[in-house]
């Protein structure tokens, strides 16, 4: 040790050493390997060691004199102190291993042991919920056997004890067993119900085969407790409501007879049962209502309160219902004769419901305000059968026509007169209608825009103009529109046949010029023949009806009647028959018959002509509305057919093309055919047409079939540019054959020395026109020169036209120049004059 060393560095260095020396970095003893307690003591008795070496070495450094061999024996004592518990340190650690095996086998034994009690305990629940599970299905069958012994109230007591145990017992919560129970329950309950149902059939017995309700009362099973057990089930409300409809099924239904008009079953009531006969007899109302009534009183005295008290709600109107779908609604009389019988109804339906009410029962209101309504049920009832008259009438018709006459008293002119003087019988109207031309009041007629046919049917002249259904590309489309007079607003003028009431345009000249009226005219009656089905007649009568019965009701005999305020009522069916035929007759009439739409136009003109007729006899202006539908119903079918065949003649007539290249192969031969075909289809039509339309009407009609085809050929040849003289020929000889058609307006004379004038012109408004092409066609240039100068061609034909065939007709030259310039002069200074 060095000499200059002092003591404390000295005591610290051997207190330094001492505590490394026992305690070396190297073996330092692992805490973790040391149980904590005797670690804790072990570090106690270092820390005394240590502060005793301190308090030591303190002390020597506070005298002069250091004994170093005396501080190093106690050193090498203290070192060895701490060997010794280093090694009781040790020792203590490998005792504390030696004890890990023994608490492992602790912790075994106690788990053994929790295991053991649990499954004591389980087995303790499981033993308890099979004991309660066992009492349970105990109770169950407890209760059927209740059952079986016919002890009903006791199986309900102990269905209801064991369906709260089960819902209520915590054991069975969400369990499977708590739903073999619920089904257990709900079995023993559909045990008992099918019981009671059984019961109560037997009880109420009601033999829906043998219409027959019977009573058995027995001493085992009353009606009393069966209600009782059913309440407390809550099923009385649905076995009430079973019945109820039984009832009205087995008995009610039988005294009814909803299948069988008229005709009812009669009741045989006894103390206990109440029985329906199976023959069913005639019967009147108050027989039925007395029988329903009796079938009630057995009810009422027999059934228990707690069954009847939900008959006003259900049953009653029920009732109340089925008697006026299948009694009073058909005992709603359709004929004034029946007034009576029905008054006599509507007391017993009073007398029924005072019955009802007598019982302390509602629900025969429906009853008391049907009585009520008898005004406005036996009008409705009216207005029905009426429109179902009209019905069965269309569809039993057979097709049967006759001639009727149409009579009119004009005021002629003496003109007009000569001219029917020189006409047949069957032509007055054909010369008369021309004399109404619209035409006829305008110095040519050629123009385009000009409608026709007005004059055929003698209608007025009128400014207002009525969309057609039918497009009109061209004049021929248009003829028939005007030959009706149809307007914007006005259909009641669209009619081929004569109209009352035109006598001012009858004084129009023949020759279309307008002349004033002579005053010296005389009044004419003009007669004609067309042919109507049997329909009218039906439907006549069933107006006239209506409107009998309707001044009948209004007569003292009738004054007590509660229907007498509907009286008024009956003048208002008639619009609605008329109503009921134009909705419908389209239909029948173009199923049942060949040019239906013909027919359909004849018989609504003569229904309207009856119908007016009877309005003024009955001074019911109310009629007018319809006779002026019925008239536009009935032009509106002329306008249909006529529209379809017009759309035929056109189709057929396209097949020409045009007729351009007309007299090469195969365009010819295509031309000559849908020429044919369209003269041939006139010819039809007129074959078809001619029994069923006036002579007049007949011929106006053809006229504007006639019309349409030639206006399109007019049209056609000028739109060709350029016409070859062999086209020139072929287009004549097809206008030749369609010229041919002129026979058709041939009128008939019964003098074989007259000469017969065909009156084409008349009824074909673009005939002179025609002809005038055909004479163009085959002309030379002096010759149209010719026409048009000194020649009516101008009446037909505008002076472009003429030139623009002059041009497709012939070259170009200074005849041609001088011919049209001579043309157009002529068209210049007559325009001047004008």
């Amino acid at each position: 040790m060095a000499a200059n060393t002092s003591e404390p560095e000295i005591c610290q260095s051997v207190l330094d050493f001492v505590i490394e020396g026992a305690y070396p970095a190297s073996e330092t003893i692992i805490a973790a390997d040391f149980p904590v307690s005797a670690l804790s003591r072990e570090l106690d008795l270092l820390a005394k060691a240590r502060e005793q070496v301190e308090s030591e070495i303190n002390a020597l450094s506070q005298g002069n004199n250091f004994d170093a061999d005396g501080w190093i024996s106690q050193a090498k004592q203290l070192h060895a102190d701490i060997e010794r518990s280093r090694a009781t340190a040790r020792d203590i650690v490998a005792q504390h291993e030696n004890t890990e095996p023994l608490e492992l086998k602790v912790h075994d034994a106690t788990a053994k042991v929790g295991l053991i009690e649990t499954e004591i305990e389980f087995n303790q629940a499981v033993t308890s919920t099979l004991e309660e599970v066992q009492r349970l299905c105990q109770q169950l069958d407890a209760g059927r056997t209740f059952l079986a012994e016919g002890k009903v109230m006791d199986a309900i007591d102990t269905l209801e004890e064991t369906d709260i145990a089960v819902r209520r017992e915590n054991l069975f919560t969400n369990t499977n067993v708590m739903h073999i129970l619920l089904e257990n329950v709900c079995e023993l309950r559909q045990e008992i119900t099918n019981f009671l149902q059984n019961s109560w059939s037997e009880l109420l017995h009601i033999d829906k085969l043998g219409a027959k309700l019977t009573l058995c009362q027995t001493t085992e099973h009353s009606l009393e407790d069966t209600i009782a057990a059913l309440t407390r089930l809550d099923l009385l409300a649905p076995a009430v409501d079973k019945f109820q409809k039984s009832l009205l099924a087995a008995i009610i239904d039988p005294i009814l007879l909803p299948a069988l008009h008229s005709h009812s079953r009669r009741v045989q009531a006894s103390g206990s049962s109440i029985e329906i006969d199976l023959q069913a007899s005639k019967s009147t109302v108050a027989e039925v209502l007395d029988r329903i009534v009796d079938v009630l009183k057995f009810i009422r005295h027999n059934l228990p309160s707690s069954i009847t008290n939900s008959f006003p709600d259900s049953f009653i109107p029920a009732l109340s219902s089925k008697i006026i779908s299948s009694w009073l609604s058909s005992a709603i009389p359709t004929e004034l004769t029946g007034l009576v019988e029905f008054e006599n109804t509507l007391d017993h339906v009073l007398k029924f419901s005072r019955t009802v009410e007598s019982f302390g029962w509602h629900g025969h209101e429906e009853l008391v305000s049907w009585v009520n309504q008898a005004p406005r049920l036996w009008l409705t009832r009216r207005r029905v059968d009426s429109l179902d008259q009209v019905r069965r009438v269309l569809a039993a018709s057979q097709g049967n026509t006759k001639q009727v006459e149409r009579v009119e008293k004009e005021e002629v002119s003496p003109t007009d007169e000569a001219l029917l003087e020189n006409a047949t019988t069957d032509d007055w109207d054909a010369g008369w209608d021309d004399d109404n031309d619209p035409e006829t009041k305008r110095p040519g007629h050629g123009s385009k825009e000009e409608e026709e046919d007005v004059s055929a049917w003698g209608l007025d002249d009128d400014d207002d103009k009525e969309d057609l259904p039918e497009s009109k590309p061209d004049a021929s489309q248009d003829d028939d529109g005007e030959a009706w007079g149809w307007g914007d607003e006005d259909e009641e003028e669209q009619q081929p046949n004569t109209e009352k009431g035109n006598s001012q345009d009858m004084a129009k000249p023949v020759n279309g010029k307008n002349a004033a009226h002579d005053i010296s005219s005389r009044e004419v009656t003009l007669r004609e023949q067309y042919t109507v089905t049997d329909i009218p007649e039906c439907i006549l009568g069933i107006v006239r009806q209506q409107i009998a019965d309707s001044e009948t009701i209004s007569q003292p005999m009738h004054s007590n009647s509660r229907v007498v305020s509907s009286g008024a009522g009956l003048l208002a069916l008639p619009t609605l028959i008329l109503a009921m035929f134009k909705a419908t007759a389209s239909s029948f009439y173009g199923i049942k018959l060949n040019s239906g739409q013909m027919y359909l136009y004849n018989d609504s003109l003569y229904l309207a002509d009856q119908v007016r007729d009877l309005a003024e006899e009955h001074q019911l202006s109310r009629l007018q509305p319809d006779v002026e539908a019925l008239e536009k119903f009935g032009k509106l079918s002329y306008s249909k057919e006529m529209q379809t065949q017009r759309t035929i003649v056109t189709d057929l007539l396209d097949g020409a093309q045009g007729f351009s290249q007309c007299s090469e192969q195969p365009y010819l031969g295509e031309c000559e055919n849908a020429v044919s075909a369209t003269v041939d289809r006139i010819r039809d039509v007129y074959k078809e047409w001619q029994p069923i339309l006036s002579q007049s009407a007949c011929l106006q009609s053809i006229g504007s079939l006639v019309s349409t085809v030639i206006n399109k050929i007019i049209l056609d040849i000028e739109d060709l540019g350029d016409i070859s003289e062999s086209q020139s020929q072929r287009l004549v000889s097809f206008c030749n054959q369609v010229s041919l058609l002129e026979d058709l307006f041939t009128p008939e004379t019964s003098d074989d020395t007259t000469e017969r004038v065909p009156m084409t012109a008349v009824y074909v408004r673009s005939w002179l026109k025609f002809q005038y092409l055909v004479n163009i066609l085959e002309s030379s240039l002096a010759d149209i020169k010719f026409l048009w100068t000194e020649g009516e061609l101008g009446l037909e034909f505008s002076p472009e036209e003429v030139i623009d065939l002059i041009e497709a007709l012939f070259a170009e030259s200074d005849y041609r120049r001088k011919a049209i310039a001579e043309i157009r002069r002529v068209a210049r200074d007559r325009q001047i004059a004008l």
